[in-house]
């Protein structure tokens, strides 16, 4: 199975515990290529507006230090550090985030069985934007066959500057996003890409550099496509059109946020 499920032998996530409805928004242009090429954009965590993405909350900092003190205190290490040495260790693992950051590749979906305005405006078009409605056991099902491994996870939401993250696991920090984003109840699929040696990437072998393609079956991952809220009869058309094109045969419904002045 290319979605791994977690154990105690996995990375940690906060995988999923039941099946609900996820959704995506795209503009027509993301909508095109999902259609043409079969397959999921996952783009580098490095690539992405937040800044914090991937990386370590600003108050683990101290804990972190707090915590060498007290192996230091204890004997544990060999060879004795000095105060400065362990604050060096401590900046190194958050120089480690910045580098995984460009070896992460995420796509993201939202928890919302109902559509939102504010995503929507956010990542399509009320004119021109289309929604595609899926659920947790078909995205499952539509990536079996697909040769990657996957995780899939929940993300948690805290706020960088005040809050402790989990800390431990390099995952940690792929699975939290600072708190302004909370609106946006996301769940993401995560993916490595495999390294030869060190901890750099060949992106120019890829079709893009800020992300990778990986195959989907759509006709298990779709369950609905919704236009937007505005969108004018010949882009519905259209939207019809290009699914037929590619033998996706899903209903394609008019978003709840549509005025009909016949009602």
């Amino acid at each position: 199975m290319p979605i791994i499920k977690p154990s105690r032998q996995t990375a940690p996530v906060f995988y999923p515990e039941s099946d609900y409805t996820i959704v995506k928004y795209l503009d027509l242009t993301r909508f095109i290529s999902l259609i043409q090429r079969q397959s999921l954009f996952f783009c580098r965590l490095d690539k992405l507006e937040d800044n914090f993405e991937g990386m370590t909350a600003k108050p683990n900092f101290d804990l972190r230090i707090k915590h060498y003190h007290q192996l230091r205190d204890s004997g544990f290490f060999q060879i004795q550090l000095s105060d400065d040495e362990i604050v060096q260790k401590v900046k190194e693992q958050y120089e480690f985030d910045k580098k995984k950051k460009a070896i992460i590749c995420v796509n993201c979906w939202n928890k919302k069985s109902n559509e939102s305005a504010a995503l929507w405006k956010i990542y399509s078009d009320f004119s021109k934007g289309i929604m595609i409605k899926s659920s947790i056991s078909k995205l499952i099902k539509s990536l079996e066959s697909t040769s990657e491994n996957l995780s899939l996870s929940e993300i948690k939401y805290i706020d960088y500057s005040q809050e402790v993250m989990s800390d431990g696991n390099s995952m940690y920090p792929i699975i939290h996003k600072q708190v302004a984003y909370s609106y946006e109840e996301e769940m993401r699929l995560i993916y490595e890409v495999p390294l030869e040696s060190g901890w750099e990437y060949d992106w120019s072998k890829e079709e893009v550099m800020e992300g990778l393609y990986i195959k989907v079956d759509l006709n298990d991952l779709i369950e609905e496509i919704v236009v937007g809220p505005h969108s004018p009869q010949w882009f519905f058309k259209l939207i019809q059109d290009i699914s037929e094109k590619y033998y996706l045969n899903k209903s394609i419904q008019k978003s709840q946020l549509s005025f009909d002045e016949n009602n």
